[in-house]
């Protein structure tokens, strides 16, 4: 019977937690904005969002911004994406307090702090926030905030890298804004560095290569400043690569193309029940499955010209690969706060009887705290849940003018409204859908 009743509690209370689990709270936000309403996904978070002020302060500012970017809010996501950096800057040091409670609970009574691609990419979609509301300069100082994190990050990390050490398609994307900025020596620069991190760290670790379209661009960059040295290396690298017909030239301008997909893989909880000797032992580790990159075909139409979208930014793969790095940490976190629990269930019987001289007293007492150690064993599962799965690009020449654009992706068409090109200049333009 008093087995029966183990099963039962236990089922009742970690069921009852599942319940309350991020992503499922997330549920109807991410609802909306597949349907495409992004507004309306706004009123949702806040309704429905846990914390918006306590632990999950960061999240919810992540989430918040992030969303009203969609919404075309921009001066909203500007303010609070800021507010987003400027908090995550300040979680520097341990909270003592916070990591007592969170080993007689779990890791959801510590603040939420953001994975180290989380960080990054709050200045990724800041500096996007910034372009496309026209405030380049404002783009640009966020491509060096992004420098400066990635240095940190190493620099904590030393001669133990996590897997995530670098940017490849942020690297590119600053890139971008340093070529709209005129600053051609810097934009240069970050394209190597995305070359680099492609060539190296995503293609060991996300099985993604640089794409032939930012050779072109660093062949072009090197022969337009004159670094003949260099493009030399290019052309021995790259033969035959036709770098000509890539970027803005006297008579045409250049669109650059950025399409973020879907959203990104949720985690999900994995569970380990264990009964024995009429205790309740959990562990409860966050996990993202394994699952193949979704392929995506697609095009972009402008002025006549069409041009390939090309895969720049895997997030469910660097999600998946960052939990990996975590998960030794988690594992040994779980391991001891399971050891205090149990050691507080027999500590609980001890003293009930040396209360009580009943055995079936304290024996019930033991049984019960070993029950809510077990139910309030909860797997982290926050995480930045608006970021997409992936991102596309695509660079192509357009003749100067006012023109309609399409995108076909997987056989779904899109329209954006019409952009302006100018000459000699760079013309960005954003979509975000879902695939």
């Amino acid at each position: 019977m008093k087995t029966i009743h183990v099963h039962i509690l236990t089922g009742f209370l970690l069921v009852m937690s599942c319940a309350v689990a991020y992503t499922s709270t997330m549920g109807p936000v991410l609802k909306e904005m597949d349907q495409g309403s992004n507004t309306q996904a706004i009123v949702r978070l806040k309704d429905v969002f846990p914390d918006s002020t306590g632990r999950d302060r960061l999240l919810y500012l992540m989430e918040l911004g992030n969303l009203s970017r969609y919404a075309g809010q921009q001066s909203i996501a500007q303010a609070v994406l800021l507010r987003a950096d400027r908090l995550s800057d300040d979680q520097w040091g341990t909270d003592i307090g916070q990591q007592a409670q969170s080993m007689v609970t779990s890791d959801l009574a510590l603040d939420f702090r953001g994975s180290d691609y989380e960080k990054v990419l709050i200045n990724y979609t800041l500096a996007m926030s910034y372009a496309l509301a026209g405030d380049l300069e404002s783009a640009v100082v966020e491509a060096r905030r992004v420098n400066e994190k990635l240095k940190a990050f190493n620099t904590r990390y030393g001669d133990n890298p996590n897997r995530y050490s670098d940017d490849a398609f942020v690297r590119y994307f600053m890139g971008v804004l340093y070529e709209m900025d005129g600053d051609y020596d810097d934009a240069l620069i970050s394209y190597r560095l995305a070359l680099s991190a492609y060539d190296s760290i995503y293609a060991d670790q996300f099985n993604l290569s640089a794409p032939r379209q930012l050779q072109a661009d660093a062949m072009r960059l090197a022969h337009f400043n004159g670094f003949t040295s260099l493009f030399s290396t290019f052309e021995s690298q790259w033969p035959g690569l036709n770098w000509q017909v890539s970027g803005p030239s006297a008579d045409m301008g250049e669109i650059v193309a950025v399409v973020e997909l879907g959203n990104i893989a949720a985690r999900r909880a994995s569970d380990f029940n264990v009964y024995s000797n009429d205790r309740v032992y959990s562990i409860a580790l966050p996990t993202i499955p394994d699952f193949p990159r979704r392929r995506v075909s697609g095009v972009i139409s402008v002025a006549g010209r069409t041009a390939d979208l090309f895969l720049v930014e895997d997030l469910n793969s660097i999600a998946r690969e960052n939990l990996e790095d975590e998960a030794g940490r988690n594992t040994i976190r779980a391991a001891a706060r399971l050891v205090i629990k149990a050691g507080l269930a027999d500590l609980g019987e001890s003293a009930a009887e040396q209360l009580t001289d009943n055995e079936n007293v304290s024996s019930g007492v033991g049984l019960i705290l070993s029950i809510i150690g077990a139910a309030t064993e909860q797997a982290d599962l926050r995480a930045w849940l608006t970021l997409p799965a992936q991102i596309q690009m695509v660079r192509m020449q357009v003749p100067a003018g006012s023109w309609p654009v399409s995108f076909t992706v997987n056989g779904r068409n899109y329209t954006h409204d019409p952009v302006s090109v100018e000459a000699g200049e760079i013309t960005l333009v954003f979509m975000r859908e879902e695939f």
